[in-house]
């Protein structure tokens, strides 16, 4: 099940990959600017990209988490950040649909000693990752929650579930609402994702990188 995940990339990039497949993307009330972000956690915004006007897609900021429903003790919980898949079936309505994010990685974690292994999980070639994911709307902001199943082969010494990056070839099906979720959303094939080891920065290595003085 994933939490954080890594924003690496720009608005040029976006355009030109989704252009690859023949998917203009837009961005509704201008270009965002994306800074390169070490880690998207729950709550914070990052880029979601779902079905626009006709045949193009539009990128629009949202925040990562559904609000979670009210507790029987009337205590409401953390945002909803992942969603499972099984069973469901996903369409594209007024308020709520399909979705993807756009990811550069995304981080497991194994042991059991605090703090635990980070690993990252990325594409071969470092492209852009897309990972399927529902919005919905909230008032006058935007929410999406990452889709799980069961993990494919790259995932699986990880955690007993997985987010799910889909292969270029699905992103017009999965976005215009084309074709069945059962079709769409199954899990990635092994060889999809390359795991590296991601240790956070130390304290003091964080300082040393604010306090030191860039030379020319």
């Amino acid at each position: 099940m994933c939490a954080p995940f890594e924003a690496k990339f720009s608005v040029t990039q976006l355009v030109e990959t989704f252009s690859e497949v023949g998917i203009g993307l837009v961005f509704r009330g201008g270009i965002p600017n994306l800074e390169p972000r070490e880690e998207v956690r729950p709550t914070n915004s990052t880029l979601l990209v779902r079905a626009g006007e006709g045949d193009s897609a539009e990128g629009v900021m949202a925040g990562f988490g559904f609000d979670a429903p009210v507790r029987a003790d009337g205590k409401k919980g953390g945002p909803v950040i992942n969603f499972r898949t099984e069973g469901r079936h996903f369409t594209n309505k007024g308020a709520s649909g399909r979705a993807l994010i756009p990811v550069s990685g995304f981080y497991e974690f194994t042991g059991d000693a605090t703090p635990k292994t980070r690993w990252r999980l990325h594409a071969p070639d470092n492209a852009p990752l897309m990972l399927a994911a529902l919005w919905r709307a909230t008032g006058e902001d935007l929410r999406f929650s990452l889709l799980t199943a069961e993990p494919g082969p790259d995932v699986a010494p990880f955690h007993t579930r997985g987010v799910m990056p889909l292969p270029a070839d699905h992103w017009a099906d999965w976005l215009f609402d084309r074709a069945s979720s059962e079709l769409i959303l199954k899990p990635p094939k092994a060889g999809t994702l390359t795991a590296t080891p991601a240790p956070r920065p130390s304290r003091k290595d964080q300082q040393n990188s604010v306090t030191q003085p860039t030379l020319f």
